[in-house]
């Protein structure tokens, strides 16, 4: 196996293997190899890995491929998005701060600052607000909306005491739901929204997500708790989410770096 080179960035708490794919020299078919880096402890270690290239395309400058740790394609990330983004910044890939990557779910124009990297999402689609899956009483069903994947929204009073690796799977994996869906438990703070997010793909609770911070937004403006823009708290950081009154369109805002380069092999 040849040497391969990879960054490892975040985005609030949500890390990626990213690795320069201009050469087109990963084997991005072998689902089990992309699961085996992302294994905690024993590979590098990440919630998803992401091939950035080139776009073949007159709309878009950048190309995003993305995994989800247990090595399967994903057609969208909102944090992996920012990092591509970031990254292709930082290796010259793009001229000036602002540019478009193409993600399998679509187009997104970026503005990349210092520090901080802005993302214009598609727009969301599946909007149902009573999927009728919600087995708490004392919780309030968000929803469920496809923000480049599906997420599901729960409303609780405090997410900080949840034991998300329980409750979360049965929703989950539930039958109202044939893809499966991210879940996500929303608490209105003073200031906007906390959220945590169990991701598919990663099979738990992630420190930070991008599309599941856009729906739980989305669906807490929806239900009257918040306006755009809306100041998200999550695990690994803060993030803010902008909208306007037809999501027509949607920005994901907040950090995202490189924490280090490798080599494998």
């Amino acid at each position: 196996m040849r040497p391969l080179h990879f960054f490892k960035m975040a985005g609030t708490g949500n890390d990626f293997i990213v690795i320069d794919h201009r050469q087109k020299h990963f084997e991005s078919g072998n689902a089990s190899w992309i699961a085996s880096l992302c294994a905690r402890r024993t590979g590098v270690g990440a919630d998803g890995l992401i091939l950035v290239e080139s776009a073949a395309s007159a709309e878009a400058d950048v190309r995003m491929h993305y995994f989800n740790a247990d090595g399967h394609r994903a057609s969208m990330c909102g944090n992996g998005a920012r990092c591509t983004a970031r990254l292709a910044h930082h290796l010259g890939m793009v001229t000036g701060n602002r540019f478009t990557l193409l993600s399998d779910e679509g187009l997104h124009p970026v503005t990349v600052f210092e520090n901080r990297v802005a993302l214009t999402m598609t727009a969301p689609t599946g909007l149902n607000l009573t999927p009728g899956v919600l087995e708490n009483p004392r919780w309030r069903e968000g929803g469920l909306i496809d923000t480049g994947v599906p997420h599901y929204v729960i409303f609780v009073d405090d997410v900080s005491g949840l034991d998300i690796e329980q409750i979360a799977p049965p929703y989950r994996r539930h039958p109202a739901f044939p893809e499966g869906a991210n879940v996500n438990f929303v608490s209105k703070t003073g200031s906007g929204l906390s959220v945590r997010t169990f991701e598919r793909g990663v099979e738990g609770e992630t420190l930070s997500c991008g599309t599941g911070c856009v729906a739980s937004a989305l669906l807490a403006a929806r239900a009257g708790l918040v306006q755009s823009p809306v100041s998200i708290e999550t695990p690994g950081g803060q993030l803010e989410v902008q909208f306007d009154a037809h999501w027509s369109r949607v920005i994901l805002a907040g950090p995202a770096r490189i924490i280090y380069s490798g080599q494998i092999g």
